[in-house]
């Protein structure tokens, strides 16, 4: 195979918003052992460039003067805090006790990092005296997140059983009861999960259509008010 930059950019006119478009490309093996969660820190990422754009311009996607406020914080920092960082220090340090079983030097990780020898080493020798941690876990054999995958796609358009729903998951609402028995023009759209809760509730967001939602956007649901919606690869 040729070597092929697997990060695109489309700029201009020809992008979707006319600003730029980035496109992460994943060979088939890859993109069969990540899975659907490829989606989903894609998502974050976005909460991350999103959140430097407005920080640093003050302005809205559309370009007007914008004063953001603790509503419009809410999503970067759940996607960021509680999603997008500890699932990036897993992945690191998966990485660093892969690099020193395959026989790795301390040098190699010292310049790998940026940090002095003893620096580097002090590093290694505290990671590798310890369990690996759940996210370390995760980065390699995936976790409960990760039901998704595409050796093991769930059918689209059925019921999904209770238990089973995972974050990023697409679904479709088919029912409404409770709180927002009186929102029968949600019946139909599509969005993804955020959590279950404790009661089975599951929450879901990306059915308000807003660009960037807020705390108020996220909607539970009965899981025989959902259905997944995810295509079959």
């Amino acid at each position: 195979m040729t070597n092929i930059d697997p990060i695109g950019f489309t700029y201009g006119d020809d992008a979707r918003l006319g600003g730029v478009d980035i496109t992460i490309s994943l060979s088939p093996s890859q993109a069969k052992a990540i899975g659907s969660e490829a989606g989903t820190m894609a998502d974050w990422f976005h909460s991350a460039l999103w959140a430097m754009a407005l920080l640093r311009s003050g302005r809205s996607t559309a370009g007007e003067p914008y004063f953001a406020g603790p509503n419009d914080w809410y999503t970067p920092i759940n996607d960021l805090d509680n999603r997008l960082i500890r699932r990036l220090e897993g992945i690191r340090d998966a990485v660093v006790r892969a690099h020193a079983r395959s026989g790795g030097t301390v040098q190699d990780l010292a310049h790998a990092m940026d940090v002095s020898r003893s620096t580097a080493q002090y590093r290694r020798e505290t990671l590798l005296a310890a369990m690996p941690s759940t996210w370390e876990q995760w980065a390699e054999d995936g976790g409960p997140e990760d039901k998704g995958r595409i050796e093991d796609p769930y059918k689209p358009g059925t019921p999904v059983a209770d238990g089973d729903f995972y974050i990023g998951q697409k679904v479709r609402v088919v029912g409404v009861s409770g709180l927002l028995a009186d929102r029968t023009d949600l019946i139909g759209k599509t969005g993804r999960v955020v959590s279950e809760a404790s009661d089975g509730q599951v929450t879901v967001r990306g059915l308000s259509g807003k660009e960037r939602e807020t705390f108020a956007d996220f909607l539970g649901f009965e899981p025989h008010e959902l259905l997944n919606a995810e295509r079959k690869n």
